[in-house]
């Protein structure tokens, strides 16, 4: 069949191509559940209270709005600010469905405004906010102890962005980058956060981080045990645990000294096929450490655990019945635990790496960064401890309940990229989504319906600052 031609209209296999100006937008999801979940805990109210700078400028749009932009960009994937464009074609549905009247549509007003936090006092107050936002939500959820898990990583940059130094960067060796700390629940919530220069050690300024992380949690809340990678293997906050009466337990490196230790064990438990544990006591050379602890060691053998974790250190390697197996070390103050329950207990920290892999590559955690330091940790701390938790919650609470908890990829690809319609009916402006598997619906609807049944509004209280 020859393919239509005329001067007025284009076709693609017999299909006429024509513009519409009707507000249509692919981020039906967004428009849908997300708004009516902003609209439920009145997101607007909490960011209104809790941001720490006034416009006072006549051509001021409004804070909620930029900072609704910055929740958009992350929640369509975006990565620069620049990608506010991304939910640009869907613009008139937005506004309508988030209840606002004007939107950002340059990278250059969502610059300009996050460069305002440009002071380490403005950054202390965002995230005293960002930390009652998160104890509000633990209060909602009738959490009141859990792990407290302790971890750092490393944002390379490409820039020359204040405090991005040269430092520890396995990826990008050489690169400058920063080193923040954050500071977990084992449900999964993110509790705190400090950016940090790439040059900054893993443990540096451990225990005041501990110190405010454990001030935000309140008083009634209990932290069952203290869970921290390697970075933290330092003697100092060791001991401030053990005054403290705090259960730790805490990766330790495998140092060469360690490993003359780990070769002379002759006693193996096996507790899964390939799988073995076993302890010792030790105390280091160095006057500070001042009696032997207890450490508890996991081999495992590559050829029958292929995605076996841990490191095959180098003294191993030419040793014919040590080259085959992985080491995983730490160290506990847990007398009573077999070792085995010592590894179980630290085996879930594993998650904190999925919290950080949907952090950089869902909420786009290593981007929207500034030149000026305070800036950088200001959208860092939305971006974790505001966005990601209230996409956290709604993931628990709405969207998966007690299911595995999937990543914001694939909330985004499940959930949140629906076409829709913003039109008219019954004197009401009504947002038709593009829906044609019944089961979708029948979530969709399902969803909002709890959403609408949720019993709360964010109401935060300040929490205790940093220190100097």
């Amino acid at each position: 069949m020859k393919q239509k031609k005329s001067n007025s209209f284009q076709y693609v296999n017999q299909v006429k191509i024509e513009f519409t100006a009707k507000p249509i937008t692919a981020w039906g999801g967004v428009a849908s559940l997300v708004a009516k979940f902003l609209e439920k805990i009145d997101f607007r109210g909490w960011v209104e209270t809790h941001f720490p700078i006034v416009e006072t400028s006549n051509n001021s749009k409004g804070i909620y709005e930029k900072v609704l932009g910055q929740f958009l960009t992350v929640l369509v994937g975006g990565r620069r600010f620049a990608h506010l464009q991304w939910w640009e074609h869907g613009r008139e549905v937005l506004l309508q469905t988030f209840g606002v009247k004007w939107l950002p549509q340059a990278a250059s007003t969502q610059t300009r405004f996050w460069g305002k936090i440009n002071r380490p006092s403005l950054s202390q107050k965002l995230g005293e906010g960002a930390r009652g936002l998160v104890g509000q939500l633990l209060e909602w959820e009738g959490i009141t102890e859990d792990n407290l898990n302790l971890d750092s990583t490393v944002l390379t940059r490409y820039g020359e962005q204040e405090g991005a130094k040269r430092g520890y960067n396995p990826q990008k060796p050489g690169r400058p980058s920063h080193h923040p700390l954050l500071a977990f629940l084992g449900a999964g919530y993110i509790v705190n956060l400090w950016n940090r220069s790439g040059d900054t050690h893993s443990g540096q300024r451990a225990k005041d981080f501990f110190l405010e992380t454990i001030a935000s949690l309140g008083g009634d809340f209990r932290v069952q045990r203290v869970i921290c990678d390697s970075g933290f293997y330092e003697i100092h906050f060791i001991e401030y645990l053990e005054r403290e009466g705090y259960c730790y337990i805490i990766a330790v490196p495998l140092w060469e000294i360690l490993q003359s230790e780990i070769r002379w064990i002759t006693h193996w438990q096996q507790i899964e096929e390939g799988l073995e544990v076993a302890e010792f006591y030790f105390q280091h050379l160095d006057r500070k450490w001042t009696r032997p602890r207890r450490y508890v060691v996991v081999r495992q053998e590559v050829a029958r655990r292929p995605k076996a974790t841990g490191k095959q250190p180098r003294l191993f390697q030419g040793l014919d019945d040590w080259k085959d197996y992985r080491l995983s070390l730490m160290i506990t103050n847990d007398s009573q635990a077999a070792p085995e329950e010592i590894w179980r207990e630290y085996r879930p920290r594993a998650n904190d790496e999925n919290v950080l892999k949907d952090l950089k590559e869902g909420y786009a955690f290593a981007a929207f960064n500034l030149h000026n330091f305070w800036a950088t940790e200001a959208v860092m701390l939305m971006n974790a401890l505001v966005f990601h938790n209230l996409i956290h919650y709604l993931n628990r609470k709405v969207l998966q309940g007690n299911q595995p908890q999937p990543q914001m990829k694939t909330l985004r690809s499940r959930y949140f990229i629906l076409p829709a319609v913003l039109g008219s009916g019954g004197g009401y402006q009504v947002l038709r989504l593009g829906v044609r598997d019944r089961s979708l619906r029948g979530k969709i609807w399902h969803f909002l319906q709890k959403i609408q049944q949720l019993p709360y509004n964010l109401n935060c209280n300040a929490v205790a600052t940093r220190g100097p």
